[in-house]
């Protein structure tokens, strides 16, 4: 078997890292890998959100990591995406992928509609007569559509879109034993991957994949988080490093860091064991910037009662080609496991299942409709030069070869006209862009405000009911939407009551108002009965709330 070259991206919230693994057979080596770091803001909870920033990013990255190729598999790591093992009964893979669509919505709440859809079969399954296992991955079609344009931007070609999570447990390798051999035992093991806003918790029994959860940490401990991540790889190119944190972090804020990522890991491993018929976890495995927290391994290992140990690359690493010293190489090996896991797509148990949006797949075979036509047509015209240029010497032939080529000139024409409908592909999506740039102006990201508000309610109070009411556009400029007055888009009302009374009603008002696109928060009334006290609460929903679903758009402007 030849040699391969795979190169896998990864694009975290505090920097963008790529690694290239040559696939030799059973044989892996680890022989480049870079990182350069971004700016606050550019990549929210794993989702981009400047896209001129990253793809300058990614730039930078070819250029000063020496990457052998553009053709690349890139991670999608965010909330808005799910891995799951799921059994279903015996059905063709296109009566599986029809059936697996709609059972998305049990795991993921977005409309079938709005989401991209792959499976992978697992072995263990029968086909025969029993379940058929397989591995379902799914994710918002908008954030995988915003990951493929802009590493198409870069000038990089994305070959598939992974999920993350199963990058971590492609690329790591089961702890060592007494006997200094490693491989994946009969209980289940934990992956966890701390970054600057996410923790990922990937399980897999067996080597197969089992459960993958990623949560967003809160804001509050994002500071301690972001901190970490941004201490980059001493030697790389462009380093990220703050040499010193702006005002350092608050009091506590290192305990509430490490009980965020306790309490997240903890409830995901409770979860999956009342789920489970498997008895327990054999170790957990840590990785990412933020494993690097100091206490983190003892806390985790105090909270869980199993052993937590740093997170091992499986195979061999190319020191003289990465060029990096020991200290360098220690402080990679945390942060470039998910770059490497993505390089390793397609060559495991879990298959080649791909979020890659049917339009980008959709756009690349038109592509190469319109290369092939156009070869077929100068393969035409080539011969046609050549069948006159070799009868133009026989004067008895002369009436034949013009006739001939008549026929000829006919037939070209009509193959140039059947490929007419090629040139009017671009206008068609020009229009349909047009169409979906108008239908999404003004959308407000209803479900992430539910959830930002959900996340601020102080434990006391509990919301009864709530109602969400978008402001229709009083004009329009140029087809473009605009809020009816100042930055309100909309309105929230909502009935809570609290036990804690008006200390907690003051309580409630200061979290909530903080809340991004909430603002002149008003508690209209409040009715005080024994023990409790029902609030009667409205507020405006401003800019802040709009989704990024038309920005995302080709043509949206972001």
């Amino acid at each position: 078997m030849s040699k391969t070259v795979s190169v896998g991206l990864d694009i975290g919230s505090s920097a963008v890292r790529a690694a290239e693994v040559v696939i030799d057979g059973d044989k892996r080596t680890l022989q480049r890998f870079a990182q350069v770091g971004l700016p606050a803001g550019a990549v929210v909870e794993g989702e981009v959100r400047d896209h001129a920033v990253v793809t300058t990013a990614l730039k930078r990255l070819w250029q000063h990591g020496r990457f052998s190729t553009k053709s690349v598999v890139v991670g999608l790591g965010s909330q808005r995406a799910m891995v799951r093992q799921v059994e279903m009964p015996p059905m063709s893979d296109a009566e599986l992928r029809s059936a697996l669509r709609f059972k998305i919505g049990e795991f993921l709440p977005i409309p079938v509609e709005q989401a991209v859809v792959d499976f992978s079969p697992l072995p263990g399954g029968d086909d025969s007569g029993g379940k058929r296992r397989v591995l379902l991955v799914a994710a918002q079609r908008d954030v995988a559509l915003d990951i493929a344009q802009v590493v198409g931007a870069a000038g990089l070609r994305v070959r598939s879109i992974d999920a993350s999570a199963l990058a971590l447990l492609r690329a790591v390798a089961p702890p060592r034993g007494p006997d200094g051999n490693s491989g994946p035992g009969g209980g289940m093991e934990a992956v966890v991957g701390v970054g600057a806003q996410l923790v990922t918790v990937a399980v897999r029994e067996g080597g197969i994949p089992r459960f993958v959860r990623t949560v967003a940490l809160p804001e509050e401990a994002m500071v301690r988080g972001s901190a970490e991540a941004l201490a980059t790889v001493p030697g790389m190119p462009d380093p990220a490093r703050r040499a010193e944190r702006p005002g350092g972090p608050g009091p506590g804020v290192d305990t509430l860091y490490l009980e965020s990522i306790v309490a997240e890991v903890r409830s995901s491993l409770e979860y999956l064991l009342s789920q489970s018929q498997s008895q327990s976890f054999e170790h957990v495995l840590l990785t990412g910037g933020g494993a690097m927290a100091p206490g983190l391994t003892e806390a985790l290992s105090r909270a869980l009662s199993l052993p937590v140990n740093f997170a091992e690359l499986g195979f061999q690493i190319d020191k003289k080609e990465l060029g990096l010293d020991a200290q360098a190489l220690n402080d990679a090996s945390y942060r470039w496991l998910t770059a490497v896991g993505l390089s390793l797509w397609g060559t495991d148990v879990y298959g080649k299942a791909s979020l890659l949006p049917a339009e980008i797949l959709a756009k690349r075979q038109q592509q190469r409709i319109m290369v092939g036509a156009i070869a077929g047509i100068a393969v035409v015209a080539v011969a046609l030069a050549g069948v006159s240029l070799a009868k133009v010497n026989s004067a008895h032939s002369i009436s034949s070869q013009i006739r001939s080529s008549d026929v000829e000139a006919s037939s070209l024409n009509q193959k140039i006209a059947s490929l007419g409908y090629v040139t009017k592909i671009p206008d068609e999506v020009k229009q349909r862009q047009g169409l979906a740039l108008s239908a999404l102006s003004g959308d407000i990201n209803w479900t992430g405000l539910l959830r930002r508000i959900a996340q601020a309610l102080p434990p006391t109070v509990t919301v009864q009911q709530i109602a969400l009411t978008k402001t229709e556009a009083a004009s329009s400029t140029g087809g473009a939407w605009l809020p009816v007055s100042g930055n309100v888009v909309g309105t929230i009302q909502m009935t809570a009551y609290t036990t804690g009374g008006a200390a907690a009603v003051a309580h409630f008002i200061d979290k909530v108002s903080r809340v991004r696109g909430v603002q002149a928060l008003w508690v209209s009334s409040t009715n005080h009965a024994t023990g409790s006290t029902t609030m009667q609460v409205t507020a405006q929903v401003t800019t802040a709330a709009l989704s990024v679903r038309a920005a995302a758009l080709p043509g949206g402007g972001k």
